[in-house]
Order: structure tokens, then sequence, then C-alpha cells
């Protein structure tokens, strides 16, 4: 909008000395307005123009002030409602401005209280805060805590499930969580859980060592324990072997049920105590070699990486292991063998343990030069017992504890041969010299208590030659001498004593008294010169294949001169 310029009063002008057209408008237009933009280059405008253009400037203003005059008129009297709202927004603007600045200052006076109740607040739930910051913490890594936490869960698992191979993993991930947090309570609390779950792991394989198991098995369970690096390689070995010594052992004390209520007959005893033998060195044999060969595939054919050969403590530990096995049948042998006089079970017996030692030779372990001892003291034993219960039982025949004793010719002949009691002819003599070693004098049979005495004997005899050791010949002859001299004392006993005599209100006629001495005459010489001969020849050439020498019965000569004191022996028939 262009501003009218107000003319100076001609007085004015002729006391004021006008210099230039800024200077005169700057009489009448205040600074400021000069001041504007508009108004200066308004200025350069009416510097530049002519003076008509100047001169006819006025007018033009005047023009264009009425045009604006109108123009404002015309823009009154159409928009006077929009005036009046404009003017009434003012004064609501005016009255809104005043209450905003008192408002403005209500709040600038209550910010400072505002502020301290703030930092109070904040002070009072940084401990509330904390724990909402840790809790969404938590929250965030519920997935990795969760795992975590799961670990001695899932070890307990795998131990219990056998997964041995995942449990070790499971319990090295706890060691490398531990590892990079070594002071945070909740690992440190996981990894003690671990550790005992991995105890128990240990307790499972070293039990599984002592369990009914194949070499895979095994195999297994020692490769584990090697992962798990809590025994060396020595330890290790020594707790296989522990293991399956207590394994071995339970099996053997179940074999001894075959001992259990042996009692009674003596032939089932011997028995029982066989079956048991042999029961017990079937699962022995097994059972030891099947723990050689584990230990040698294990521990020294498959030696751990970290050596180029087996410790040399390796190979001790199993050699005491089969030492102490070894010495543990032996010693069940010297102990039970005694019990089985009977050669045919020992023969048996001795074939078993022999192929059985044949088996250990295969793996170094040969003992069949220990047995031999150990069955020879058996079958010495043994005879010596059965020979010695054949004479308990001649003397028992002749013992004048009975309490009815029979007479000689009641007792010691058979009815048949009582009148005239048979004697050994030299002929017979002879015949007896070369004959057949293992059939009997037929004139044996006239006497029977002597018969029986000679059948117990052979038998004996029968069974000794199916394990007849040959060093142990002189010992049996020397018993049997022992036997046959004892036996001659028994008969020597009962003729002195004379037990029939005993408790007899009348005494026996003359005719009795000489059939008894007939009878026991008789008896004596069929002893000595029959029974006895024929025995030590059955023992020498029947058994052994040996001749029997002239000092064969050189043991019985003191009782021989005792017999021959009351019944001389007629030398022509043979008598020594």
């Amino acid at each position: 909008m262009t501003t009218v310029a107000t003319v100076a009063h001609p007085a004015e002008l002729d006391s004021v000395e006008v210099s230039s057209l800024p200077e005169l408008l700057a009489l009448s237009v205040s600074p400021s307005v000069l001041s504007k933009s508009q108004y200066t280059d308004y200025l350069a405008h009416l510097t530049d123009l002519p003076l008509a253009a100047l001169e006819s400037e006025p007018t033009t203003l005047q023009s264009s002030s009425a045009q604006l005059t109108n123009a404002l008129t015309t823009l009154c009297h159409t928009s006077y409602s929009t005036f009046l709202s404009l003017h009434s927004t003012t004064s609501t603007l005016s009255s809104s401005l005043g209450s905003l600045s008192s408002s403005l200052d209500s709040l600038l006076s209550a910010l400072p209280a505002l502020e301290s109740s703030a930092r109070a607040f904040a002070q009072e739930t940084r401990d509330i805060q904390k724990e909402r910051r840790q809790a969404t913490l938590v929250l965030e890594q519920h997935d990795k805590l969760y795992d975590v936490l799961s670990l001695p869960m899932l070890l307990d698992s795998c131990v219990r499930n056998h997964n041995y191979n995942e449990a070790l993993l499971l319990s090295n991930h706890a060691s490398s969580l531990l590892q990079r947090f070594p002071a945070n309570s909740l690992i440190q609390s996981v990894k003690s859980e671990c550790d005992s779950r991995v105890q128990a792991m240990l307790g499972q394989l070293l039990g599984s060592l002592r369990e009914q198991a194949k070499l895979p098995t095994l195999f297994r369970s020692v490769n584990f324990l090697r992962k798990m690096e809590v025994l060396d390689e020595q330890e290790l070995a020594l707790a296989f072997l522990t293991g399956r010594s207590y394994y071995l052992d339970n099996a053997l004390r179940a074999t001894e049920i075959e001992k259990k209520g042996i009692e009674g007959v003596k032939e089932k005893d011997k028995e029982s105590y066989a079956r048991f033998l042999k029961r017990y060195v079937d699962v022995w044999r097994e059972g030891v070699y099947d723990v050689i060969t584990q230990y040698t595939t294990i521990f020294l054919d498959k030696a751990p990486s970290t050596s180029s050969a087996p410790p040399a403590d390796l190979h001790i530990l199993i050699r005491v292991f089969t030492t102490s096995q070894l010495q543990a049948l032996l010693s069940l042998l010297r102990v039970t063998l005694p019990l089985i006089p009977d050669p045919a079970m020992l023969t048996s017996l001795l074939k078993q343990l022999t192929y059985c030692a044949n088996s250990f030779a295969r793996v170094g372990m040969d003992f069949k030069a220990l047995l031999s001892p150990i069955f020879v003291d058996a079958v010495r034993d043994g005879i010596a017992q059965e020979l010695e219960d054949a004479t308990t039982l001649w003397a028992s025949k002749l013992s004048k504890e009975k309490s009815k004793p029979k007479r000689p010719s009641q007792l010691l002949v058979s009815t048949s041969a009582h009148p005239s009691p048979p004697l050994p002819t030299p002929g017979q003599l002879e015949a007896l010299k070369i004959g057949p070693a293992h059939s009997p004098p037929q004139i044996l049979s006239s006497y029977p208590p002597l018969a029986l005495y000679t059948n117990d004997i052979l038998t004996a005899l029968n069974s000794l030659r199916m394990l007849a050791p040959v060093e142990l010949y002189s010992d049996l002859f020397r018993i049997m001498q022992e036997i046959l001299k004892k036996g001659a004392f028994v008969l020597l006993q009962y003729a002195k004593d004379k037990p029939w005599t005993n408790g007899t209100k009348s005494s026996p006629s003359m005719e009795d008294e000489e059939a008894d001495k007939k009878v026991l005459e008789a008896t004596g010489r069929i002893y000595f010169l029959v029974f006895v001969p024929f025995i030590l020849r059955g023992l020498s050439e029947g058994v052994y294949g040996r001749p029997v020498g002239d000092s064969a019965e050189s043991s019985l000569v003191g009782v021989k001169e005792s017999w021959q004191s009351i019944f001389p022996l007629d030398s022509s028939s043979g008598s020594s």
C-alpha cells in the first residue's frame, strides 16, 4: 500500500534548507517508516522519474488511494461477518493467552516440587527397577537359561538310559560354561549337580564290570572310563580285574549248591563232591579264560595311543590275577579231592582238568604239572582209606565186642566146608604165583569173611587201575603191607582172645574145640599162604605190571611168627 506524502508549509520550507528529497521526506515521515524496503525502493523510483512524471505523481497517488478506499469499503461491507468473527476470536485469544500465561506461571512454580518428587520416586523404586530389569533380562534369555538348568536333568536321563557318550558331551559342556563364567553361582551349582551325575555314571560303569557281560560290552565300558579320565591305565586295569574277579567269585559260589545236603550214604557224598568239582572247574575255566582274553584285547592288544607298548604293570596285573585264581583252584582241589576216593571219579576230573590246562596253554598258563602232586595225594589217601575201611570191616566181623560172638567153625568157614576146611595144595600155591593176577583163588570162597575182605580190597585195586600214578607204587605197596599186617593181627587177636567162649555157661565139648582149632589153623594158612600173596601180586602185577619181590611179605614176619606160636604153618605148604 502506497502512503501519500504530506507537503510542508511554504513558510517552513523557506526557513529549512532542503538539500535532497530523502531529507525532505524525513521531516514529515518517521525514520522507522523510511527504513522499510518498500519506501526505499519507492524513493529510488521517484528519483528516476522525469519532471513531468514527477509532477503527475501526486495525482496518480490520489487516484490509487481512492481506489483502495473504495475497495476497502466494499470489502468491509461484504465481509463484515468475517471481521466480527475475527474480532471475537482475537478477544478470546487474548483472554486465553492470559490464562495460558498464568497457568505457565503456576506450572513453573510447581516444577521444582515435581522434580524433587520424581527424584525421590526414582530413588525409592531403584531396587524395583533393578529387579524388573533382571526379570526382563531373564525373560529375554529364557531359552538359554532353560538349556543351562536342564543340563543335570538331561545328564541324569542319559546316565539312566546308558547313553554315556551324550552324558560325557553334556558334562564337557558344563565344564566349558564354568570356565567361561567361573564366578557365576548358578553355573557353579549346575556344574556341581552335573558332577554328581557323572559320579553316578562312574559307579554305573564300574558296576558293569562286575556283571555278566561279553567283550563288546566290557570294551565299551572301559572306553567310556578312559574318556572320563578319572583313572589312569593301570588303575583302570586293576578296576577291570577286580570287577571280573567279583563276578567270577559269585559264579563259583553259585556252584557250591552242589555241596548242600551232602549227608548220609558215603557213595552219594562222593558223587556230590565230584559233581560239584566238575561244575566248579567248568565255571572256573570259562570265567578265567574269558577274563584273560578280554583283558588281553582291551589293555594289551589295544593299548592307548599315548604309549608305543603296553606298560609292564599291565602284564604284572594279569599274572597276579591268573596266579591267584589258579592257587584258589589248586587249594580247592587239595581240600576236595581227598573226599572223592573213587579213582574212576578222579580220572574223570583229571581228564577234565587236563583239557582245561591244554586250553590255557594257548594263553601261556599251562598248569598240568601242578595237578599231578594233588591227584597223587588224593589217590594215595583214597586208596588208603578204602583199604582201611575194608580192614575195619574185616575186624568188625572178628571183634570180641559183639554181644553174641560166633565160634570160628560158624564164622570163618562156609557151612559146606565146616567138617573139613579146605587147604591149599603145593600145586595150587604154585599156580597162584603164575596164574592171572586179577582172578582170586577159588579156595577163598570157602571162607566167607576172608572172601568179603578180598572183594573189598579187589574193588579198591580195580578202581586204582583207572588212575595209578607210577610214583605212588612204593607208597601203595607199603600201605598194602601195613593193611595186611593189621588184618593178620586182628585174626591173631581173635585166635588168642577166643571171644566165642565169653559169657557161655557151659564149656564147649572137645569136638567143638577141635573143630574151632582146625578152622582157625586153616584160616591162618589161607590168610598167609593164599590171601596175602594174591593181594600183593594183584597190586604189583595186576595194577602196575611189576613183579613181586621176594621180600614182599617181609613186613608180616612178626605176625607170622606170633601165629606160628599158636598154629604152626606147614613149611611144605609154602610158608615163609
